[in-house]
């Protein structure tokens, strides 16, 4: 009764000290009130639905005359892929691919002789000497518009090469210095604009850093987006030998550009990682089928953008067999990580102590690892080594990230600028992803430091680590914390494992190895 009569006493518009009528009258005005405000509004959605039907009955009328030309897209369509199967398979296509084959040949001409012309490798020599008026006839062209081999390449990417919080970056980073050395004038594309770039990029000073980074590796000029492009291509740019785009998202935009633009360009797809292998594999760890269906979308981008480039890579021979059981009639050539590999011999086991994890927490994968460890492995590995702390670096962290302070032996650091000193100081790097996609960047970088690595079988996939001779591997919450138990422990272990880990990164992903094959990939 006191919770009514203090909704009477305060009704709007009744006063029941001024006038005669009981509380119960006032409660009775005020439900009368608040019922017509309804009916008002009931009212409004009610005109609101039948302007909505009538938009829909309209809408209607011209389904009929839309269903028609579905029809005829559908059959146009089914004529030209009918054709285009046609023609792949033509007696004249086959009859020409010598052709073909000595026209990318000599796009990738690397001697020049005496009088400023290239000289011809003994591949194309050899083809030459067997049909010479026909070679020469169709192939001055292309020494006309491909004057030498180390012309402009375009490279293009999502965002400006973070190096410093993300392998991706530090990967792309390593792929433009080599193109540097290998005489390529480059330029380079953000499809992002400069007000898009993210974090510590979406500001000028950070813009800089990463903008100075691409001019010491010699980018003549870098360009934000497609209006920046598009005014780029109006002042009469040179002529591009080769373009090389990361991600399927941004070639699917930029690669009909370059080929409307640059027909003569070779366009290079770098995939980074199978994105729609990542996602699947995601969905089915969470159980999502909304995400698997999208995964499987993705995946089939992925392969028409393989398709439709000239070239796509692939981050690991695992990923290249998957495009191409998928794609067969792609070329698909492998280009890993390349990892700097310091010449003075990293710190031994005296002196180290805890476990290290970083990684861009934007990435997916990242985060899920970091909780699924700290939720289910970190609690066993304390019980058994109570001094021990677990130090959470990258990046971008989410609030759920930055909780994990208060759990005990956890520091989160966040973003760190040099990541050598925790590497050297720092006892086991642990890679707990439960999905993920081609070469973990991170596991490679810590290997390379000398630090061993206790990684899932997704966190040590596709760079053909062996487990218990370069690193170790578990999956099972308890047989993960058993393992960095071991290797915290044993100090022989530990010194076997990082001479291994580093020495296979030195042999495999080193700058030296990963340089050549991207220079037989590229034509340099």
């Amino acid at each position: 009764m006191n919770q009514l009569n203090t909704s009477s006493a305060s009704a709007p518009g009744i006063d029941v000290a001024a006038t005669n009528i009981t509380p119960r009258e006032a409660i009775l005005h005020r439900e009368i009130a608040r019922l017509m405000c309804e009916r008002d509004d009931l009212r409004a959605t009610r005109t609101e639905l039948e302007e909505r039907a009538e938009k829909l009955k309209a809408e209607a009328d011209r389904l009929p005359g839309l269903e028609a030309e579905c029809q005829h897209l559908r059959a146009e369509n089914i004529q030209l892929t009918t054709f285009i199967q046609a023609f792949y398979q033509s007696t004249s296509w086959r009859l020409t691919k010598p052709l073909r084959r000595a026209v990318m040949m000599l796009r990738g001409l690397s001697d020049t002789g005496e009088d400023g012309v290239p000289a011809l490798p003994a591949a194309s020599q050899a083809l030459i000497a067997a049909a010479p008026d026909v070679v020469a006839a169709d192939l001055s062209p292309a020494l006309s518009v491909h004057p030498r081999i180390r012309g402009h390449i375009l490279v293009v990417a999502d965002m400006l090469p973070l190096y410093d919080q993300h392998s991706g970056g530090l990967r792309l980073l390593n792929i433009i210095d080599i193109l540097n050395k290998s005489g390529w004038k480059i330029i380079f594309l953000s499809a992002f604009t400069r007000e898009q770039q993210p974090g510590t990029a979406g500001t000028p000073e950070g813009r800089k850093h990463y903008e100075d980074a691409l001019e010491r590796l010699g980018v003549i000029r870098v360009l934000y987006g497609a209006d920046e492009l598009a005014s780029w291509i109006c002042d009469g740019p040179p002529m591009l030998d080769r373009a090389f785009i990361s991600f399927y998202g941004i070639a699917l935009n930029f690669m009909p550009f370059v080929r409307l633009h640059f027909p003569d360009a070779v366009i290079i797809f770098d995939m980074v990682d199978f994105h729609g292998v990542r996602q699947e594999r995601e969905a089915l760890v969470l159980g999502d089928d909304v995400k698997l269906a999208e995964a499987r979308r993705v995946r089939d981008v992925e392969v028409e953008v393989a398709l439709a480039a000239d070239v796509t890579l692939a981050v690991t021979a695992d990923e290249r067999e998957a495009v191409l059981a998928l794609a067969p009639r792609a070329c698909v050539r492998v280009l890993p990580n390349v990892f700097e590999i310091d010449e003075a011999e990293p710190p031994g086991v005296s002196g180290r102590k805890d476990i290290f994890f970083i990684g861009g927490f934007w990435h997916t994968p990242n985060g899920d690892g970091v909780l699924w460890f700290v939720r289910e492995v970190w609690p066993l590995i304390r019980e058994a080594l109570p001094d021990v702390r677990f130090t959470i670096a990258g990046s971008n962290m989410g609030n759920e990230i930055l909780a994990l302070c208060e759990i005990p032996g956890v520091d989160v650091v966040g973003y760190i600028p040099e990541v050598q000193p925790y590497l050297d100081s720092h006892r086991i790097f642990v890679a707990p992803l439960r999905f993920g996609a081609g070469m973990k960047g991170k596991v490679g970088q810590s290997l390379a430091g000398g630090l061993p690595v206790v990684a899932t079988g997704v966190g040590a996939e596709g760079m053909g680590l062996e487990d218990g001779v370069d690193i170790l591997v578990e999956d099972d919450p308890a047989a993960f914390a058993e393992a960095v138990i071991r290797l915290y422990l044993d100090d022989e272990l530990w010194t076997r494992l990082s001479v291994a880990g580093r020495n296979h990164i030195i042999n495999t992903l080193s700058r030296k190895v990963v340089e050549k094959t991207l220079r037989e990939i590229i034509g340099g």
